[in-house]
């Protein structure tokens, strides 16, 4: 795909002194959520959304929130140290007098790291920054505390817990304190360690409690399907001044809804913008209200959702198509259009506002452009491959400055927030102008089925996938032919609306059971907690079931979760497959007349 000349009219308007001035305004206030600094900048996007003609809805939302106020660390013994160190969002304070305990040292903190060492009653101590999942396996073993070694203090949410608890999901809230230490501090400390047995004291004072937060939208409605919407989604809040994150991709919502407000008319289906709070003090506080309130509104006319974080920043030329398969054509052609660059696809990670898998939404972007790793913050993030194994760590990476005061105006560079605003632009005209939907499940099925097939492989005969993974060709192949007919109509001239309607409203069904199939191990309704999840995550445990003692309790209870785990794919595949060879048939229909 190249740029057709009504695309590249419409990318060329993208003006980098519109773009650096809403940054300059937005980035003037601190704007940790459910603080007077965030509602002012929801009220400048509002105004601005406004003069460009367009109606906006504010909502008020009651969230959880969290952000650190103190924290230190004292070395007792052996010897005396007393290292500087940063709490974290939604974990909980020690008391006034601190935590003491005996260290233990785990290395990269992972769960064979836990499984090695008894850390009962002890306070963990491990490479890199704290994440949720290093919370859940520190509690879980019985912890007391839970201190990283970062190359740099960053602001973070260790909360597993994806927005605001339900009496289910409250066990996981951290119940330990769990601070930072910085790694050119930290050498005394681990030739303790090596050494023998190290006591301390850790101190942490947090703010946990609710805050009511401001949630912003606003609508351009499309001509031909008015009822179906494109989300181009991005959170207002921040750590500090946040000028590229979030500043800067308000900036570049902005400046699309400028240009798409300008040129509506053009426009078959709606784009609806959405700036959510509660993005880290909250742990998707907003998104997650959002997909609640107005569940049957996205599950029934949302297409795409497309999530802006952290664009423009300076150094950061290399890209990322985080995405998911059905829409890696859209996401690579839009990058590759506009630079040159083809980077290769991503799986979108659980992380950024992607509150919208159960409604079965296909997902693009996150956080677009990077810097090369020497220049880049350690945000330990973690991406699997099709087959459920975990990915090599990218090139790049967000900017060391990424949540930290440092997140100041000066780090944005005018041409490549242009740049990448030129791409997010392009994306969304796409998704919002094409005749057929560019999403093509046949990528996706490809993929379920040959995660199946690797399970199965893993699980060394101790459960059965043949019948699933027999479906799930079935599914591939219904699928790859419905995506060659809806080439088929796309390339067409003259076809009439209920025809691409029809192709539409297939290409949604089928993806409203495969997302969820691929993505999600919880219900429809439910959100997954905030930690990596593979593919087909309902029956990544087989591969556990090689270690485990058939005999034992632990087996029979995870051969019950992979039963309800297999029924619960063959449903989702069933009805992907019905709706792919009823599209298929109707299309075939139409191209034969």
């Amino acid at each position: 795909m190249s740029l057709g000349g009504t695309e590249t009219g419409v990318v060329g308007q993208v003006s980098a002194e519109s773009l650096m001035r809403h940054v300059a305004s937005i980035a003037q206030w601190e704007r940790v959520s459910g603080t007077p600094g965030e509602r002012q900048a929801v009220e400048y996007i509002a105004r601005s959304l406004e003069e460009y003609g367009l109606a906006t809805r504010l909502y008020e939302v009651e969230s959880l929130v969290g952000w650190p106020e103190h924290a230190a660390v004292e070395v007792l013994g052996p010897r005396a140290l007393s290292l500087r160190a940063l709490a974290h969002a939604l974990a909980p304070s020690t008391s006034p007098e601190g935590l003491t305990g005996e260290l233990v040292y785990l290395g990269a903190g992972g769960e064979s790291d836990f499984e090695r060492h008894r850390v009962a009653g002890k306070i963990v101590v491990t490479e890199g920054l704290p994440s949720p999942l290093k919370v859940l396996l520190a509690q879980g073993r019985g912890a007391a505390c839970l201190v990283g070694i970062g190359k740099r203090f960053h602001d973070l949410c260790v909360s597993p817990v994806w927005g605001t608890p339900t009496p289910d999901t409250a066990r996981y809230l951290p119940r330990i304190p769990v601070v930072t230490v910085v790694e050119e501090e930290a050498a005394p400390l681990r030739s303790l360690l090596e050494r023998g047995p190290v006591t301390a004291r850790v101190h942490a004072r947090t703010f946990r409690g609710w805050r009511t937060t401001l949630l912003l939208t606003a609508d351009i409605p499309g001509l031909f399907e008015p009822e179906d919407f494109v989300l181009l989604s991005g959170h207002h809040c921040s750590w500090y001044y946040g000028a590229m994150d979030n500043g800067a991709a308000n900036a570049t919502m902005l400046e699309v809804a400028r240009l798409l407000s300008r040129h509506r008319r053009a426009l078959r289906r709606g784009v609806r913008l959405a700036f959510w709070p509660g993005h880290t003090q909250g742990r998707y506080s907003g998104s997650t209200w959002y997909c609640d309130r107005f569940w049957e509104d996205l599950y029934d006319h949302c297409v795409l959702h497309v999530n802006v974080d952290s664009t423009g920043a300076r150094g950061a030329d290399l890209f990322r198509a985080l995405c998911m398969p059905e829409v890696r054509g859209l996401a690579v052609a839009a990058i590759h259009d506009v630079t040159g660059v083809r980077p290769e696809p991503e799986r979108i990670p659980r992380a950024g506002d992607q509150s919208f898998w159960g409604c079965g939404i296909s997902a693009l972007f996150m956080d677009l452009s990077h810097v090369p790793s020497d220049q880049a913050a350690d945000t330990g993030s973690s991406l699997f491959t099709a087959a459920g194994e975990r990915a090599p760590r990218p090139q790049g990476g967000l900017p060391w400055w990424w949540h930290t005061p440092e997140d100041t105006l000066d780090k944005i560079d005018p041409e490549n927030l242009r740049r990448d605003t030129q791409i997010y632009l392009l994306a969304v005209w796409r998704a919002a102008t094409m005749p057929v939907l560019p999403l093509r499940f046949g990528a996706t099925a490809h993929e379920i089925r040959r995660t199946l097939e690797e399970y199965q492989r893993q699980g060394a005969g101790r459960f059965s996938l043949d019948a699933l993974i027999d479906r799930a060709r079935e599914v591939e192949a219904a699928t790859s032919s419905l995506d060659r007919l809806a080439d088929a109509i796309q390339d067409g001239d003259d076809l009439p609306e209920e025809v691409l309607r029809m192709a539409n409203r297939r290409l949604l069904a089928v993806g409203r059971a495969l997302v969820p199939a691929y993505f999600s191990s919880v219900e429809r309704f439910d959100q997954d907690l905030a930690i990596p999840i593979p593919p087909v995550p309902s029956l990544e445990g087989i591969r556990r079931l090689v270690a485990m003692d058939p005999g034992s309790d632990e087996y029979r209870f995870l051969l019950t979760a992979l039963v309800r785990g297999r029924n619960r794919t063959a449903f989702y595949l069933r009805q992907a497959l019905e709706e792919a060879r009823a599209g298929c048939a109707e299309l075939e229909a139409v191209l034969s007349a």
